[in-house]
């Protein structure tokens, strides 16, 4: 995996500080599965791995798979930047990072039992974002163009591999 130095990768983390919430989707083999759900990014750290919880009853998660693939969709609303990431997850174990992370998460005390912490790994990103002309006027000319060239335009799109 490469460091934070990578300019890819700290374009990516910067963008998943700004839009923070994703819709989490785990590919688990096994009966128990998790939920599809929406996340918050509580850390990121300098060899791309995302942190965040996910609900899932505390005694049920030793029963789920400790490895397994995953997908974070984030979406920011009113930008149209959508950054979709894959990679290699697992449920940590650690009790004192969870704990740490759990603080910094400002969930309530009464939520710990419902909640799982991940770590995923970035393997493959994909960020696109449109880029729509801005009219400073909002006159019936200027929503014409912006609506003939919506039809035209072409969104900004990058793809990462760390594979």
């Amino acid at each position: 995996m490469q460091q934070l130095t990578d300019t890819n990768l700290k374009f990516l983390v910067d963008k998943i500080h700004d839009i923070k919430v994703a819709l989490f989707k785990p590919e688990m083999n096994s009966e128990l599965k998790l939920p599809n759900n929406i996340i918050q990014v509580i850390k990121t750290d300098n060899s791309g791995n995302v942190y965040f919880f996910t609900s899932c009853m505390n005694e049920q998660a030793k029963n789920l798979e400790k490895c397994f693939y995953a997908y974070l969709d984030f979406y920011k609303k009113g930008s149209e930047e959508r950054l979709k990431i894959s990679g290699k997850a697992s449920i940590v174990s650690d009790e004192e990072l969870t704990h740490i992370l759990f603080k910094e998460g400002l969930y309530s005390a009464g939520t710990a039992p419902r909640l799982v912490l991940i770590k995923l790994n970035i393997l493959q990103a994909e960020f696109s974002e449109a880029r729509l002309p801005v009219y400073k006027d909002f006159s019936l000319m200027s929503k014409i163009k912006s609506a003939f060239l919506s039809i035209f335009f072409t969104p900004s799109h990058r793809q990462f591999d760390f594979s």
